[in-house]
């Protein structure tokens, strides 16, 4: 009787013992894996040998509206409705870095291929080269709301017998892939609309060099529709406050 009470004493402290043991095991895991977990998130690059950005910020743009992805090679911009000088990042790289592809010459992000009837979804890049390798970062552009037409006293001409006019409208918004395949036009003295067309081609694209415009190239055969005299502007339930002077 004597032995099964000091047997049955004797597991249940070889079960404590144990449970002691794995709990610790378990503690110590844990701890690593915190630890494998927070080296990872703060510096990633820091161990390999490729370039890449340590930090971004866009000029006149809000902090707090700029999100670089380290993990995924991602920048997110909140962009305002008019983006004053293009899109121009101020960047801290890695040691020996430099962006070799993504830049125009005013040192911008080229956003042409969000307002010239992108149907492929092109994405637009930042690429780094340190001369020992190469990474690649996704720009994400977010409008701040719709196209809209900016509210300017601008007014322009186009002369009939010319050879071509460019229509440079100023818009708000003008990131958002517009695709614009009708222009209508409304004679402020006769209240007839005319409207211009390229059997469901788009007819709007944009310049990186010229911001917040929508550009509309007018030559032969528009010459036909609209006759002398001052016009409305419209697209796109869009109406314009600037007016097109149309002369012979």
């Amino acid at each position: 009787m004597v032995l099964q009470v000091f047997s049955f004493d004797v597991l249940l402290r070889i079960i404590f013992l144990l449970t002691l043991a794995i709990m610790k095991i378990a503690q110590i895991g844990l701890i690593v894996l915190l630890a494998c977990m927070l080296s990872a998130c703060t510096e990633p690059e820091e161990e390999t040998n490729r370039p890449f950005i340590k930090t971004i910020s866009f000029a006149g743009i809000p902090n707090e509206n700029v999100i670089l992805d380290k993990a995924k090679s991602r920048i997110t911009i909140q962009l305002p409705a008019i983006l004053k000088g293009g899109l121009k990042p101020v960047m801290e790289l890695s040691k020996g870095a430099q962006v070799v592809h993504g830049l125009t010459q005013e040192n911008t992000i080229d956003l042409t291929s969000l307002c010239v009837c992108n149907y492929d979804n092109e994405r637009i890049t930042l690429r780094l080269d340190n001369k020992e390798a190469q990474s690649v970062y996704e720009i994400v552009v977010i409008p701040e709301g719709l196209l809209g037409a900016q509210n300017t006293n601008e007014q322009f001409t186009f002369l009939r017998n010319g050879d071509r006019t460019e229509l440079s409208l100023p818009v708000e918004n003008l990131y958002t892939n517009p695709h614009v395949d009708m222009l209508f036009f409304t004679n402020l003295e006769t209240g007839k609309e005319e409207m211009i067309s390229a059997d469901a081609a788009c007819l709007n694209h944009c310049n990186s060099l010229d911001h917040n415009r929508m550009i509309f190239s007018l030559s032969s055969p528009i010459e036909k529709y609209l006759k002398a005299g001052t016009y409305k502007i419209a697209f796109n339930n869009i109406k314009f406050p600037q007016h097109l002077v149309v002369t012979d």
